[in-house]
């Protein structure tokens, strides 16, 4: 290689290393980066000159040290350019909630200013009101006293026998009404004239009819309380702590059974059945024929329920069911009671119908597999005459709210209409085939920041499903809490977690990651998350009553036993070795 050459080339790369400490844009770093890279490369590349001494080896070792630390430099801004944007977002977040306090603070002054100025001009009509009513009182006794002159005059006149047979009519009718009612149509004088048993008696009419309005339209109302096993049971307790001297001791636990017993009959039954099934269809129609001739009940279905119904026999024109979505978002106020025949899938169904309150579940078992079903269908008859009777022992299960707030919104309260979850949310990288990269907050507190196929959130009821095929605990239903659960992360020591109640999870894709995210809410209506896209996750306040053949704790463990085969191996031999 010629003198020429090495000058030139010692000269491009001192440039390079000069251009690359002076703080320039982004877009003049990376172009500087590119020529110095691709200089580099071609430098390289070039075939070597026989007699290439060990200063020219060094050499090159010192331009590809200087192309390395190009690439880490340019890798280093582009982080630094994405965190700068992330603290920016946060920083117009913080100024438009404090201006949104300022306009509230300065909303409540001017409320008052014009409360002070409605009680002013209260004070000026009322005034004027009293200036005009004076003169009016006074006219009305004027009035009033001319016709008690005239009143005594004819008072005199019929004294003195001066009577004419008008006036005798009108009295005989008067005094009629007393004694036959029901023939004043015919002998009285009085036009227009409405007696006051009509009256009472067309009220009575309305006030009947309304009393059997009311009658069908109001719900069963019930009562919950803590469940004890006889006065004298262990489990006749309650939660007491003690602080005495200093000391903090729990003597007594509480067994938290819950029991449901019904204060006023249930009216009204919605049944939701397993499509596509023809046994799930023939026990549809015994349950419902069997729920109307011998309780009496009213009884809702699905459209497509009823249409089969009909289809089966015209005797169901009494099954009632909905016309649009929009009747569905009222029917806990109609509904006592609802049915599930399926498995845990018809449950999931059943509880993503309700968007706030939700009426006690009777689930029977009619699926693959359910940890939620513990009715059998064979003894539907006396299952239901038990719940219908009371009490009963039900399982609270609690439900995930999930908002999505997008990059784009001002504030976390600008959000896309909140899904309720019974089993988990899961954020996973879809189709993509690069790791998932999320930042989780709880609380405002960093957790962590997973890279891995995605994360789980999960109720305690959903700890049987996805978040135990990924390693998840099996928790009882009626703990309250949140399951945090990675999907097959890349690092050995991340492990699950249990989150309180009470928490607000905070699941964020960082402007670093290199795809987006998707969320799915019970396994449907997936959402992607784009960058800077946050999905918020907190307990909601409307559970999912369940019914409980036994208890809720006996029901769980015969559930997974039977389900899942939990623990379930051959008994060790006793014809073995001793311990002597």
């Amino acid at each position: 290689m010629s003198p020429s050459k090495l000058d030139s080339t010692a000269s491009f790369g001192h440039e390079a290393s000069v251009s690359c400490s002076k703080p320039e844009n982004g877009s003049a770093d990376s172009v500087s980066v590119f020529h110095s890279e691709k200089a580099v490369e071609e430098l390289l590349q070039q075939t070597p000159v026989s007699g290439m001494d060990e200063h020219l080896m060094e050499f090159s070792e010192a331009l590809r040290t200087v192309a390395k630390v190009l690439r880490r430099a340019a890798e280093g801004k582009a982080s630094a350019q994405a965190e700068a944007a992330e603290w920016k977002r946060r920083y117009e977040l913080e100024r438009a909630r404090n201006i949104q306090m300022e306009r509230k603070v300065s909303g409540n002054n001017n409320f008052e200013m014009l409360q002070r100025r409605w009680i002013r001009s209260s004070l000026d009509n009322a005034m004027d009101m009293l200036r005009i009513m004076l003169p009016c009182l006074f006219f009305w006794e004027i009035g009033k006293e001319q016709n008690k002159r005239i009143s005594e005059d004819r008072l005199s006149e019929e004294k003195n026998g001066d009577i004419d047979c008008g006036r005798v009519k009108i009295s005989d009718s008067q005094s009629m009404p007393q004694n036959k009612p029901n023939e004043h149509s015919e002998k009285s004088c009085m036009k227009n004239g409405i007696w006051s048993h009509e009256v009472l008696r067309d009220r009575e009419s309305d006030s009947n009819s309304n009393a059997n309005l009311n009658k069908l339209m109001n719900k069963a109302s019930f009562k919950l309380s803590w469940w004890c096993n006889g006065e004298n049971g262990d489990q006749h307790k309650h939660d007491i702590v003690s602080f005495e001297k200093g000391n903090i001791t729990t003597e007594e636990r509480s067994s938290k059974q819950i029991s449901l017993k019904w204060e006023s009959d249930p009216q009204t039954v919605l049944i939701l059945t397993k499509p596509n099934s023809v046994s799930v269809q023939i026990l549809c129609i015994q349950m419902v024929r069997w729920l109307k001739e011998k309780k009496k009940l009213n009884v809702y279905v699905e459209p497509r329920v009823r249409a089969e119904l009909l289809a089966e026999s015209s005797n169901f024109n009494h099954v009632q069911t909905w016309k649009d979505d929009s009747e569905i978002t009222h029917l806990h106020m109609k509904v006592d009671l609802v049915i599930t025949l399926g498995g845990d899938g018809t449950v999931l169904w059943a509880a993503s119908m309700f968007k706030g309150p939700v009426p006690p579940i009777v689930p029977f078992s009619l699926g693959s597999l359910g940890f939620m079903t513990p009715f059998h269908s064979e003894h539907f008859k006396e299952c239901l005459d038990s719940v219908l009777r009371g009490p009963i022992s039900i399982t609270l299960r609690h439900r995930l709210l999930c908002r999505v707030v997008r990059d784009a919104a001002k504030n976390e309260y600008e959000t896309e209409e909140p899904f309720l979850v019974l089993n988990e949310v899961t954020i996973d990288r879809g189709i993509s085939s690069y790791l998932t990269n999320l930042e989780c907050y709880c609380d405002n507190s960093f957790v962590t920041c997973v890279q891995g196929d995605g994360l789980i959130l999960s109720t305690t009821s959903g700890s049987t499903a996805y978040s135990l095929a990924a390693g998840g605990s099996m928790v009882h239903p009626q703990v309250p809490g949140i399951l945090f659960t990675p999907i097959c992360p890349h690092s050995l020591s991340f492990r699950p977690l249990i989150l309180p109640e009470h928490v607000t999870v905070r699941i964020m894709v960082p402007f670093n990651s290199r795809s987006p995210a998707w969320a799915s809410f019970d396994g449907k209506d997936r959402k992607l998350l784009a960058a800077g896209d946050a999905l918020l996750c907190s307990m909601a306040p409307w559970p999912v009553p369940t019914a409980c053949q036994v208890d809720s704790t006996n029901d769980f463990l015969r559930s997974i036993q039977d389900g899942l085969h939990w623990n379930l191996r051959k008994a060790q031999s006793f014809d073995g070795p001793r311990d002597t």
